[in-house]
């Protein structure tokens, strides 16, 4: 079974990225786990208001901290 990274490890990879909005396979490459592992675990970020996503038409998607976590830091 993957393991599972941790919120931190997420909100470090993209508070450290070189723009505030990362798309999956940015991520997957920083945390060196595959695209679909880390999935799941994104859109539950999305869920507790951690993240904010979009879809690009097709072309893959975006992630961003949220406005709430980035004013609880």
């Amino acid at each position: 079974m993957p393991t599972e990274i941790s919120e931190k490890e997420i909100v470090a990879a993209i508070r450290n990225a070189p723009a505030p909005v990362v798309n999956t396979t940015y991520l997957a490459d920083e945390l060196a786990v595959s695209r679909e592992q880390l999935g799941d675990q994104l859109r539950e970020l999305v869920a507790d208001g951690v993240l904010e996503h979009t879809e690009a038409r097709g072309r893959g998607h975006c992630w961003w901290l949220s406005a709430a976590r980035e004013l609880d830091e």
